[in-house]
């Protein structure tokens, strides 16, 4: 290595000495062009670095210039690319479309000048999907005569997901506050209605309905201001030491599950002492219990099982449900996102639990995953066994924030 890095430094050496003697023996017009080449150079270098993908072409189509991203869609290597017809390289690039004969037909109509609106599609990857924009420009000469056009393919990913967002949280949030607070209204109404006399009985089952819904309405608040925090890098822990068994019973009382019915606890013993922000960590074991009843039944078999893994303890929350895509394992733990299937849409939730619960995990210093297994689903999380939990909380709140 120390080898390789001397030549590799070496070699920088005598290409300045070598730029610099050229130069000294170059005569003012030369330098000019030297220097303008080397500006060349550097222009090129900024476009080849591009995320967005650049294919310049003259006015018959043919290829004349195409940056590195381009080449990685197509996948061609830069000679193939050179001269080739600007059909054959977006056919390749739109051969993973989604919808690729649409899109043919719209980049068709672009290329024809028959439509000036850019072409949107989108690539279907394992656990992801990427949205592209393409969009046509000429290319002028100092007189602004065409002698080429230009088509520039930029990853609009990032803006699709935060327009997802943004309708999720309209959609999801409003409903989960317009459904408890009918139920209050209805009930208080029912309640201060004159001619009607309710027994003792009613009164309390319709005030406990009031206070269920103004507890969910608390909850979804609650969430809301968590994800905030965990978004802007603000979250402080408050750490002590923790009793697993007690945290994973408190988690699910709230969850209303009781070991025995369908609900087992397996903890390895001889565990060290554990450091955590409790409520916290309680939380991201309640939302996990909740997912595993909300869709996987009133009949669901739910197990919790802790074990050390080296410098940290790993919790599973496993099931025996109808599981979690594959494709999905990575985008659940997302903010407002919901698995798009019937199961999901019969489930009642803003989609706000996996990502609070990996915000919490994160901010522990650990991590939370998607495990295989052949039926159900199994999420995990770490966290870390910390000796000296107080200067690991500063530490960490430092690197939340930088976060």
């Amino acid at each position: 290595l120390n080898g390789n890095y001397q030549g590799e430094m070496g070699n920088r050496f005598n290409k300045r000495w070598l730029g610099t003697r050229i130069k000294h023996q170059m005569g003012p017009l030369s330098i000019k062009m030297y220097d303008k080449f080397r500006f060349i150079l550097r222009i090129e270098a900024l476009i080849q670095s591009m995320q967005d993908g650049l294919i310049l072409s003259d006015l018959k189509g043919t290829v004349v210039y195409a940056n590195r991203r381009i080449g990685e869609l197509a996948d061609l290597t830069p000679e193939d690319l050179r001269g080739a017809s600007i059909e054959r390289v977006l056919t390749r690039v739109l051969s993973h479309a989604s919808d690729p004969q649409r899109v043919r037909q719209e980049v068709e109509n672009l290329l024809e000048g028959k439509s000036s609106k850019g072409v949107e599609f989108s690539f279907l990857n394992p656990g992801r999907t990427q949205y592209f924009r393409l969009d046509k420009f000429s290319v002028t000469d100092t007189r602004h005569v065409p002698i080429g056009r230009g088509l520039i393919l930029r990853d609009i990913t990032t803006d699709k997901e935060l327009d997802r967002m943004k309708s999720s949280l309209v959609s999801t949030v409003s409903h989960e506050l317009r459904t408890p607070l009918a139920a209050i209204k209805g009930y208080a109404t029912t309640l201060l209605a004159e001619d009607v006399e309710w027994d003792r009985a009613a009164q309390r089952e319709f005030l406990t309905m009031i206070s269920d819904e103004a507890d969910r309405l608390t909850l979804l608040v609650n969430n809301l201001l968590d994800l905030s925090r965990i978004e802007a890098g603000s979250l402080a822990l408050s750490w002590e030491e923790c009793r697993i068994e007690g945290l994973i019973q408190r988690a699910a009382a709230q969850a209303h599950l009781k070991a025995g019915s369908g609900f087992k606890v397996q903890i390895e013993a001889g565990l060290p002492k554990f450091y955590a922000d409790r409520p916290r960590l309680e939380t991201v074991l309640r939302n996990l219990l909740e997912n595993a009843v909300k869709y996987g039944g009133s009949e669901v078999s739910v197990q919790v099982s802790v074990q050390r893994q080296g410098e940290q303890i790993v919790f599973r929350v496993s099931d025996d449900g109808p599981g979690i895509p594959p494709e999905e394992s990575q985008r659940i733990f997302e903010s407002f996102y919901r698995i798009d299937d019937s199961l999901t849409r019969v489930a009642s939730g803003a989609g706000l639990g996996l990502a609070i619960c990996q915000g919490f995990v994160r901010a522990h210093g650990g991590e939370i995953w998607v495990e295989k297994q052949e039926k159900g689903a199994c999420i995990a999380f770490s966290i870390p066994l910390l000796a000296e939990p107080m200067a690991r909380s500063e530490a960490l709140s430092k690197g939340q924030v930088e976060r």
